[in-house]
């Protein structure tokens, strides 16, 4: 993968085991990661309003 040891140092580095990240960096890997885990590990079986929130509101920032 590409980007695979960028995406695991940020979450190593600013992704706390309990509670949020104390910068928006560590928030926005957390969320690239439930994306991947929900479209890998569950076929997007689980799919709903919650994911098509946090795509919205990341594809949003990003325009």
């Amino acid at each position: 993968m590409k980007y695979f040891d960028e995406a695991k140092e940020l979450w190593l580095n600013y992704v706390p085991r309990n509670g949020q990240s104390d910068i928006v960096e560590g928030e926005v890997i957390r969320a690239i990661e439930k994306l991947r885990f929900e479209a890998q590990g569950n076929g997007n079986a689980n799919w709903g309003g919650g994911f098509e929130m946090v795509v919205l509101y990341y594809t949003r920032r990003i325009e």
